[in-house]
C-alpha cells in the first residue's frame, strides 16, 4: 500500500485573510479581545480549507501544527514553555497577547531575533536559552485544533520541530549555560510528555529535523541517534523529516538500528539516494519521497517523478519535498489575459495544484502496482502534464538570442576591481566632505495608505501616467524635505513608485512574470509576492533614472540611488530550472550595469547595491561556500565595475551570520556595507574590527512599531565604537521603513541623528 501527505501547506489564506486581523492584534489596544476572538475564528477558517483541499485531493493524512499565527519555532517555543525569562508578561493566561509581545515587543520588551529560515526567505524567530529555563507544557492550542479536526474522520498527523533543530537555531543568552545540549536531557522529557499527552488522538507524528543537512559535530549526531533511539522505542508512529538538502552520507550511520515509522526525504535536492536507499541497517517501514517541489512553482514532471519512485523497491509514501508555505497558494486565483502570459500559466503549479500533482502521482503509481498497464496511460492529468513539460522545452519565450550574445562578449576585464580601497576612500570623502557617524537611511520611507493607491489606480488605469507621476513626485518632494529635518547626512529619494524591491525592477524587465496573488509569508503578516523568472532577462528602458534626477533638484546633499541586486533578484523570484543560477544572475548583472552608468551620467555619485539574500542564497554546507562565492561575488563587482573612483558604492545586508564569511563579504569591495544588527545586540561587531571599509550598523528595529529610545541607541553606539575604528562608523535603521507609519519613524529617526551627532561632536563621554 502507497500512503500521500504534505509535509506543511501555507497557512496564509486563500486571499491573505489573516494580515489585517493579525496587524489589528498587534495594537493591544481596546479592541484586542475582539480582534483575538476574530483572528481565532479565521484562524478555524484556513485550517478548515486546508483541511477540504486534502481531502478533495485524496491526501491520506490531514496536518495539525503547520498553520501559525506569526512562526511555527515560536509555536514550538510555547509549546513546551520555552518562553524567556527576559520578558515581563503581565497575564501568563493571555496566550495571544503573550505570543505578540514575543514576536513584535511592546514597551517594556524588546522582541525575539529574527533569521532566515535555511536557505528560504523566510524568517523565524530565534529560541533564547538560559540554564535556568523550565521546560513545561501548553497544548491547549494543539488540542483544539485536534478536536476540531475530528470532523472530518480522517487520519491525523501531528508536526512538531524536531528537538535538536529547535536547540541548534537558538542563541545561548547567559554566562551560565556553556552548551545548549545541556539542556536536552530536560527537553526530551518534554517531548516524552507532549507526546504522551496527544498520541492517543493522532495517527502519525512529523518531527521535522532539517539540521541533518548541516556540518554537525559528533556531539549533536550522537545526541541525535541516542534520542530518537529511546523515542522511536517508545512509539511506533514517528516520522523523521529533513528537506533542502540532501542528508550528508557520512551522517548516516547515525539514522542505523532506529526503528522509524517512516523518514522523509526532500528529493528535489537529494540526488543521490542510492546509499540511504541500500543501507539496510536504516530501519523505517516506509521511506517518504518529497517530489513534488515544494520550494518552486513550477509543474512537476509527472513521468519524471513516477520513475523515480517506481526504482524505488521500498514501501512508500508521496509528498512535497518541503512545506508548501514557500509557494504561493492557488493558481486559479490567477487571471491571466495576455496570450503569452497564458502559454507560461501552463508551465504552472502554486500550492493547491501541488496537491493534485500528489493526488495524480498516487494514482499512477497504483495503478501500476496491479499491473494495469493500459490504464495507467490513460490518465488524463499525466498525459496533459507530459504536453506542458515539453511545451515549454520548446517555447522560444525562454532563450533570447541577444541576451546569450551580450553573455559571451563578457571577460574577465569586466571583473577587475577598482583601485585600493584607502586611495578610493580619501578620494571619496574629500569628494563628499564627510567624516565619521555619518547618518543615512537604507532607501524605502513609509508606505502611506494613499500613496499605496496611486499606484493602484495607475495599474489599474484608473488615473493617467501623468497624473500617477506627479503625485509620486509630490511625495518624492515631501520625503525629501522630511529627511532634511531629520538632518541626516545622506538622502535617499524614499521609493514611493515601489510596491516591493523585486517586484517594482521586474515589472520593467522581459522575462518576469508578475502574479496578482501569488503571495508568500515572509515573516508574521509580512507577505512577499516573487516574481517568476520565465526566460532570458532583458530590458530597452531605465528602471529609476527619472525619479532620481527629480529628487535632485531639492537639495545639495548627496542623494543615494538604491538599486536590487542581480542576487537578490534572482533569490527572492521563483527562479528558472533550466540553467545554472549564475547565467540567470549575469543577465540581471548586464541591466543593472547599464543602470549605474547612468546614474553616475546624471551626477549620483552614492549608489546603493542591495544584496539582503546574498546570505540567504549561501549553500547549506560549508564546503561549498566557495564555489557559490566565487562566481557571487564576480558578478557583483561585475555590475559596477568601470565607475569613478568618486563613485561611491554601497550594499545592505540583513538578517546575517558572518563568522564564517567575513573574508567573502570583504571580496565584495564595496565602499560601504549595511547591516541588520539592532535585535542581535550588535554581536556582529566583535567580528568587524579588522574589516577595512566603512560599516553602516543598524540602531533602529524597524520590524516593530517600538520608538527608538535615546538611551537604547546610546547603548547600541557605545558598543559599535568599542569594537569598529570611528572612523568607518555610518549610522543607520536596520532596513527600508516602507512596514512602518510616519508617526513612528519621526522621533526615531531625530533620535538617531541626536544620537549620531553627539558622539561626533563628543558631547557624551566615548
Amino acid at each position: 500500500m502507497v500512503f500521500n501527505h504534505v509535509i506543511g501547506q501555507s497557512r496564509i489564506g486563500f486571499n491573505r485573510d489573516l494580515k489585517k486581523s493579525l496587524e489589528n492584534c498587534f495594537d493591544f489596544n481596546e479592541d484586542f479581545e475582539k480582534n483575538k476572538n476574530y483572528l481565532n475564528e479565521l484562524k478555524k477558517k484556513v485550517l478548515y480549507n486546508n483541511w477540504i483541499l486534502k481531502i478533495n485531493n485524496n491526501i491520506d493524512y490531514i496536518n495539525i501544527g503547520d498553520f501559525s499565527f506569526y512562526d511555527n519555532i515560536l509555536d514550538n517555543i510555547f509549546n513546551i514553555n520555552c518562553i524567556p525569562k527576559r520578558f515581563k508578561i503581565e497575564n501568563k493566561e493571555d496566550f495571544i497577547k503573550n505570543y505578540f509581545i514575543l514576536a513584535k515587543g511592546d514597551l517594556n520588551n524588546q522582541p525575539m531575533e529574527m533569521k532566515k529560515w535555511f536557505n528560504t526567505n523566510y524568517h523565524y524567530l530565534v529560541p533564547e536559552y538560559t540554564l535556568d529555563l523550565n521546560f513545561s507544557l501548553n497544548l491547549n492550542i494543539i488540542k483544539n485544533d485536534i478536536y476540531f479536526s475530528k470532523i472530518f474522520k480522517k487520519k491525523i498527523k501531528l508536526i512538531i520541530i524536531g528537538l535538536l533543530t529547535i536547540l541548534k537555531l537558538g542563541k545561548i543568552k547567559d554566562n551560565k549555560l556553556k552548551n545548549r545540549l545541556l539542556l536536552l536531557p530536560e527537553l526530551l522529557l518534554s517531548y516524552f510528555s507532549l507526546i504522551n499527552e496527544l498520541n492517543n488522538n493522532i495517527d502519525l507524528i512529523q518531527i521535522d529535523e532539517p539540521i541533518l543537512i548541516l556540518n554537525l559535530s559528533e556531539i549533536w549526531l550522537k545526541c541525535f541517534k541516542n534520542i530518537y533511539s529511546i523515542l522511536c522505542s517508545y512509539y511506533s508512529n514517528i516520522m523523521m523529516a529533513t528537506y533542502f538538502e540532501e542528508i550528508n552520507s557520512k551522517y548516516l550511520k547515525y539514522l542505523e538500528n532506529i526503528n522509524f515509522f517512516s523518514i522523509h526525504l526532500d528529493l528535489i535536492n537529494h540526488k543521490k539516494i542510492d546509499n540511504f536507499i541500500n543501507n539496510k541497517n536504516i530501519k523505517y517501514k516506509y521511506i517518504s519521497l518529497g517530489v513534488i517541489d515544494g520550494k518552486n512553482i513550477w509543474k512537476n514532471n509527472l513521468e519524471k517523478s513516477f520513475y523515480i519512485i517506481n526504482s524505488i523497491k521500498k514501501k512508500i509514501m508521496i509528498s512535497t519535498s518541503c512545506s508548501l508555505m514557500h509557494v504561493p497558494v492557488d493558481l486559479n486565483l490567477e487571471k491571466f489575459d495576455n496570450k503569452k502570459i497564458k502559454n507560461i500559466k501552463n508551465w504552472i503549479s502554486f500550492g493547491s495544484q501541488k496537491l493534485e500533482e500528489i493526488k495524480n502521482l498516487k494514482e499512477i503509481y497504483e495503478l501500476n502496482l496491479n499491473n494495469n498497464k493500459i490504464k495507467k496511460y490513460i490518465n488524463k492529468n499525466f498525459i496533459k502534464n507530459i504536453f506542458f513539460i515539453m511545451n515549454k522545452k520548446k517555447s522560444n519565450l525562454i532563450f533570447i538570442k541577444n541576451v546569450q550574445n551580450k553573455i559571451k562578449k563578457i571577460n574577465i576585464d569586466h571583473f577587475k576591481y577598482r583601485i585600493n580601497y584607502n586611495l578610493r576612500r580619501g578620494i571619496q570623502k574629500k569628494y563628499f566632505k564627510l567624516n565619521s557617524f555619518i547618518t543615512t537611511t537604507i532607501g524605502s520611507f513609509p508606505q502611506t495608505i494613499k500613496i499605496r493607491k496611486v499606484r493602484i489606480d495607475y495599474k489599474n488605469q484608473i488615473i493617467s501616467k501623468d497624473n500617477y507621476e506627479n503625485l509620486i513626485k509630490k511625495e518624492i518632494y515631501f520625503i525629501i524635505k522630511k529627511q532634511l529635518d531629520y538632518n541626516l547626512d545622506i538622502l535617499v529619494h524614499g521609493e514611493p513608485e515601489r510596491a516591493d524591491m523585486v517586484e517594482y525592477f521586474s515589472e520593467s524587465i522581459e522575462g518576469f512574470l508578475i502574479t496578482n496573488n501569488g503571495w508568500v509569508q515572509s515573516y508574521g503578516s509580512r507577505y512577499v509576492k516573487p516574481p517568476i523568472i520565465y526566460g532570458d532577462l532583458h530590458i530597452k528602458s531605465y528602471l529609476t533614472l527619472n525619479w532620481m534626477k527629480y529628487a535632485q533638484n531639492f537639495t545639495k546633499k548627496p542623494i543615494k540611488g538604491v538599486l536590487t541586486g542581480p542576487i537578490t533578484m534572482i533569490k527572492w523570484s521563483f527562479k528558472r530550472i533550466d540553467q545554472p543560477n549564475y547565467i540567470t544572475c549575469i543577465q540581471m548583472a548586464l541591466i543593472l550595469k547599464k543602470e549605474i552608468k547612468k546614474l553616475e551620467k546624471i551626477g549620483i555619485k552614492m549608489i546603493q547595491i542591495d544584496e539582503p539574500a546574498i546570505i540567504e542564497f549561501l549553500p547549506l554546507k560549508t564546503d561549498k561556500y566557495r564555489y557559490y562565492f566565487n562566481w557571487a561575488i564576480k558578478i557583483f563587482i561585475f555590475v559596477f565595475s568601470g565607475v569613478k573612483n568618486n563613485t561611491q558604492i554601497h550594499t545592505h545586508i540583513c538578517y546575517s551570520e558572518f563568522n564564517n564569511i567575513i573574508n567573502f563579504i570583504k571580496d565584495l569591495n564595496v565602499d560601504v556595507i549595511s547591516i541588520e544588527t539592532s535585535r542581535s545586540n550588535m554581536s556582529i561587531t566583535t567580528i568587524l574590527d579588522n574589516y577595512d571599509n566603512d560599516i553602516g550598523l543598524g540602531v533602529y528595529d524597524i520590524h516593530t512599531k517600538r520608538k527608538m529610545d535615546i538611551n537604547y541607541a546610546v547603548y547600541l553606539i557605545r558598543i559599535i565604537i568599542n569594537n569598529i575604528d570611528i572612523k568607518k562608523i555610518w549610522i543607520n535603521p536596520d532596513c527600508g521603513l516602507k512596514t512602518r507609519k510616519w508617526n513612528e519613524i519621526d522621533k526615531s529617526l531625530k533620535n538617531m541623528v541626536y544620537c549620531s551627532k553627539s558622539f561626533k561632536n563628543l558631547k557624551i563621554l566615548i
